[in-house]
């Protein structure tokens, strides 16, 4: 009988471990996202830039724990983006804020990132506008070769009817 009741407790006691709320990940899972989020900070203390971005990878791939993958989230946004927003890793920073800010609205590097979600954008729109002004600029040069060709035409067509006169 005192067999069979440790047995219950100990049955009751791992059951109770397992069911923890949802989004925050067994006492495993939070460990191992935690190891993966230290191992990538200890990284880009050393400068090795490729091996933190793979560790915050393996963090972010697991169950979205809060504390965990949202600043693993971030910390990868920001070693994806590249100055050139025509690189792919632009676009995955972007979908990784996007991430972060539905998953964990109420996260601090939510907050942290919220500026620079506006500057990407801010930046995207320059590149749109840059983009348009170039097109007008090479119409406008093509215009001006043209004036310029009309131009020569008329000053011929001037000095010929200079001459017959």
């Amino acid at each position: 009988m005192k067999k069979m009741m440790v047995l219950l407790m100990a049955a009751s006691l791992c059951s109770a471990c397992a069911s923890t709320k949802t989004g925050e990940g067994s006492l495993m899972q939070r460990y191992a996202g935690s190891k993966h989020l230290s191992k990538a900070e200890e990284m880009l203390v050393n400068g090795n830039r490729k091996g933190a971005a793979k560790a915050l990878g393996a963090a972010i791939s697991g169950p979205s724990l809060p504390g965990v993958t949202d600043e693993a989230l971030f910390r990868l946004a920001l070693l994806t983006l590249k100055p050139g927003a025509e690189k792919p890793g632009a676009a995955q920073g972007r979908q990784l804020l996007k991430r972060l800010n539905k998953e964990f609205p109420e996260s601090p590097w939510t907050r942290l990132a919220a500026p620079l979600d506006d500057l990407l954008d801010t930046a995207e729109e320059l590149r749109r506008q840059n983009k348009s002004l170039k097109g007008a600029n090479q119409a406008l040069t093509k215009e001006i070769g043209e004036l310029n060709g009309n131009i020569e035409k008329l000053k011929r067509l001037d000095l010929d009817l200079e001459k017959a006169r």
